[in-house]
């Protein structure tokens, strides 16, 4: 029996751990596929199948035009024609959280794809919580650069909207659903706790465990760059973005928690699809926040209120290179701050560069002159 297993998040459930870890996967029961060479099928599923792929926010960013859209969408779907044709009788994985963003109709399209290949088609999920949810999504999108505002409400995500139309188009008997709950996961590891359902033996080695937490400190560092720093955190790409947060680490280590005050309405006015959900799901996703406390985040001054000490430790980091002057004592100084210990972080990357270059030419020379 031809077998397919699609993995479709939710965000925020460690998919990304899921999909490192399972890239390259291919013994005698399972392969996972490889489309293009980023192991989060998210973008390649929803360009081939949604409406109007252009929209991912993927191909914004990269200001992808229509045939630059169109030329990726012919090479993902040569790729997933291999994979289904390598496959040969193994169960097929594909795992993107995007998935779930496909429109009903897209989604269609997407379940006739995989009906006309395969006999045996089921569709995975796992559920957070919705107060780690967004508070998770929060702090991912200050890590990213991407938050504008202090709106938690916005990060709230429906479940009805997000599961059901699995259900209806799917069929529910083909849509597993699992609770996000790292304590009850094999060693609190999601990636085992995903391969211990299906059965996939997967080394300890080839295991990767992500974790995109962020200390308090950070993120008060990070939104007032992203808010009120010079090019803001938007520019942040990649690698320059995690140097960035590996110099700050030493910062501090306080977790980042957001006010029970905060979350607690914001479930109040979602009690009805939470409730949906954990009928669905056959758990509960009830949260103990307990009451306010000290260092609690209440809204943006308390993210934006400059600590003495934090910015005494990034003054420390930056020594010399600190911009004349400025002793973080607002926001705007904190982004100045920050943006310095960027700037410091990119030359040492330049000067590394320029001594590699220097090396390699020098022993490129040192090898001619040996074996003429």
């Amino acid at each position: 029996m031809t077998r397919c297993i699609i993995h479709i998040g939710m965000h925020r459930t460690g998919s990304t751990s899921i999909q490192e870890s399972l890239q390259g996967l291919s013994d005698s029961q399972f392969l996972y596929a490889k489309l293009g060479d980023n192991p989060n099928h998210s973008l390649a599923t929803y360009s081939m199948f949604a409406p109007q792929p252009e929209r991912h926010h993927l191909h914004r960013r990269n200001g992808a035009d229509a045939a630059a859209v169109s030329d990726y969408i012919a090479r993902m779907r040569a790729d997933l024609e291999q994979a289904v044709s390598a496959a040969q009788g193994r169960m097929l994985v594909i795992s993107g959280e995007d998935i779930n963003a496909i429109p009903p109709d897209g989604l269609l399209k997407f379940r006739d794809y995989f009906q006309q290949r395969f006999e045996d088609i089921a569709v995975v999920g796992y559920v957070r919580s919705p107060g780690g949810y967004m508070s998770s999504v929060f702090q991912h999108r200050v890590r990213m650069g991407a938050v504008d505002r202090f709106d938690l409400e916005a990060q709230y995500r429906s479940y009805k909207a997000t599961f059901g139309k699995f259900d209806e188009v799917f069929g529910r008997e083909r849509v597993r659903l699992l609770k996000f709950d790292v304590g009850a996961f094999p060693g609190g590891c999601a990636v085992q706790d995903f391969c211990a359902r299906l059965d996939i033996h997967l080394p300890s080695e080839k295991i990767v465990r992500l974790n995109e937490s962020l200390p308090r400190e950070i993120i008060a560092l990070m939104y007032s760059y992203c808010r009120v720093g010079p090019n803001g955190a938007s520019s942040l790409m990649g690698p320059e973005r995690e140097t960035l947060l590996n110099r700050l680490a030493p910062v501090g280590n306080n977790p980042f928690r957001i006010s029970a005050n905060v979350i607690k309405p914001i479930l109040e006015a979602n009690r009805a699809d939470i409730a949906w959900m954990e009928a669905r799901l056959g758990q509960t996703l009830h949260d103990d926040f307990g009451k306010h406390q000290a260092g609690d985040v209440l809204d943006e001054s308390d993210l934006f209120h400059p600590d003495p000490e934090v910015t005494g430790k990034l003054l420390a980091l930056l020594g010399g290179t600190a911009p004349t002057g400025v002793k973080g004592e607002t926001p705007e100084e904190v982004a100045r701050l920050v943006h310095a210990l960027r700037e410091t972080g990119v030359q040492q990357r330049n000067n590394l560069r320029a001594i590699n270059s220097y090396l390699g030419k020098r022993v490129t020379a040192l090898l001619q002159y040996f074996f003429r």
